[in-house]
């Protein structure tokens, strides 16, 4: 570090280096307000960490040092959700958060209502719609995710299809997870004429609500660092809207 002119500050650092997995990254992304480089370690086993939003791998940090010291890089700032539930509580997420079935044997029964000042050509009114779904659960993704969890169907097709973000920044993604049955009804009371889209994205500006309609052990998922997630309680709705706050990410070239 010192030898490229870079001094490492506990107090005041003007960067960060984060070092790990997709998990790691997704963590401290929404910590941090500094721009941050993702560093993946890459893992020989094969269903070790894929580490799909690092930028360089730790073999190359060196190299990547040394640009960061010329100044041979950007700074882009990323979308993040702000997830509540259970109050006034806010957690921010940037990658993803899904609610899906915990300890239960069966699918579980939720609504995802849409609405958003975007004016849906189909209705010359503002976009607004409900999905019914049983389920397994439902995936709300940042573009910045959309390569993780979202693009299960596309590995399901391709498993060894190499991912880019799927979306631009301007939208989020929604994917329902393993449906059984999906049914949407449109802000004017009628029922959605054709196949309601196991994935589809909308615009930034939405606003999620996601209730369970039938009690099951459900849990909400991506907003705490440890694996277990957040109980969830039936008809006690979650919401989901874009964060003010945004991710500051390292791009070298």
């Amino acid at each position: 570090m010192h030898s490229l002119d870079l001094k490492i500050s506990e107090t005041d650092p003007d960067i960060a280096l984060i070092i790990g997995g997709d998990g790691t990254f997704s963590y401290y992304g929404k910590k941090l307000s500094i721009p941050m480089l993702f560093i993946g370690v890459p893992s020989n086993e094969v269903l070790g960490s894929k580490s799909r939003l690092a930028e360089i791998t730790i073999q190359n940090l060196p190299k990547a040092l040394k640009k960061i010291a010329k100044g041979n890089h950007t700074v882009v700032e990323r979308r993040m959700l702000d997830v509540r539930y259970g109050g006034s509580v806010v957690r921010r997420v940037l990658t993803d958060v899904y609610l899906e079935r915990g300890l239960f044997a069966g699918c579980i029964r939720y609504s995802i209502s849409i609405t958003s000042d975007k004016i849906d050509n189909n209705s010359n009114s503002k976009l607004a719609f409900t999905d019914y779904v049983i389920g397994n659960g439902v995936i709300i993704s940042t573009s910045f995710g959309s390569s993780g969890y979202y693009s299960y169907l596309d590995r399901i097709k391709n498993p060894r299809q190499n991912l880019d973000e799927l979306f631009d920044d301007e939208k989020l993604g929604v994917c329902h997870i393993l449906p059984t049955y999906a049914t949407r009804l449109l802000n004017s009371g009628t029922n959605y004429r054709g196949m309601v889209p196991i994935r589809y994205t909308i615009p930034i500006n939405s606003t999620i609500k996601i209730t369970a309609i039938r009690e099951a052990n459900m849990r909400l998922y991506g907003t705490t660092f440890h694996s277990k997630g957040v109980k969830i309680e039936w008809n006690k709705p979650i919401t989901i809207t874009t964060s003010t706050k945004t991710a500051k990410i390292i791009r070298l070239g």
